[in-house]
């Protein structure tokens, strides 16, 4: 097994089923596992801030709803992700945390 909680698993296959690749890719850079969240994910979410048919208030909402979550690891990892793209992302997502 890679790390990932069941529950991690679950989200991500609900956000498939949906067709939300941002929104599931929030939930993978935002696991359970105890390390920090993985390079490719970060720099597919800073892709998506620069393209235009990106839903960017669904991004944020996804970041925002797993600061929520009851793990600390979940929550330390939706504010790293926040950070970076805060720091590297299109000025579009700064402004609509901000």
């Amino acid at each position: 097994m890679s790390g990932q909680s069941l529950t991690d698993r679950i989200t991500a296959a609900q956000h498939s089923v949906t067709g939300s690749a941002v929104s599931k890719t929030v939930c993978k850079a935002t696991t359970h596992e105890v390390m920090g969240p993985k390079k490719k994910h970060l720099d597919y979410l800073i892709q998506c801030t620069n393209e235009m048919n990106v839903n960017i208030p669904q991004l944020a909402d996804s970041l925002f709803e797993r600061t929520t979550n009851s793990s600390w690891v979940v929550v330390f990892k939706s504010l790293i992700t926040t950070h970076h793209l805060m720091v590297y992302g299109n000025e579009v997502i700064q402004k609509m945390i901000y």
